[in-house]
């Protein structure tokens, strides 16, 4: 009759363990529809650009990894083509860092907002990002 018990205690906290370490999956987590803007008066110097903006997907995932795609065209500030990465990604206090194998410190965005279903990002003092969910 221990010995069962004993079975109980264990099988329970490892059924507990398991629920909480997957409740605190950060908010992150997941697919999200993404679009950068800036401003015509941050780049002055910067001729024949129609487009300040620019939509696409960042995919991130629970092992610190995050796949952009980034969908520039002709005549948009940020990119002519199609553009995809798979970065690292970490937050540390109020910022989230995009990072490369061989660069510790990456792309740092200042976190503005962040809930389940938006996310809102500023890169330097001219550069937005705006995340909102795909699904929940």
């Amino acid at each position: 009759m221990i010995k069962v018990s004993i079975l109980l205690m264990v099988f329970l906290c490892w059924g507990c363990s398991q629920t909480q370490e997957s409740n605190t999956t950060h908010p992150l987590v997941g697919e999200w529809k993404a679009q950068w803007k800036t401003s015509p008066s941050a780049f002055p110097e910067v001729t024949g650009i129609e487009q300040f903006s620019m939509n696409g997907q960042l995919v991130f995932d629970k092992d610190g990894m995050v796949e952009i795609a980034a969908y520039g065209f002709p005549g948009c500030i940020f990119s002519s083509d199609t553009m995809r990465h798979k970065l690292h990604w970490k937050i540390s206090n109020d910022t989230l860092s995009l990072m490369s194998e061989n660069d510790p410190y990456g792309m740092p965005y200042s976190i503005i907002k962040l809930t389940k279903s938006n996310v809102e990002l500023k890169l330097m003092d001219d550069i937005f990002l705006t995340l909102e969910r795909k699904s929940l």
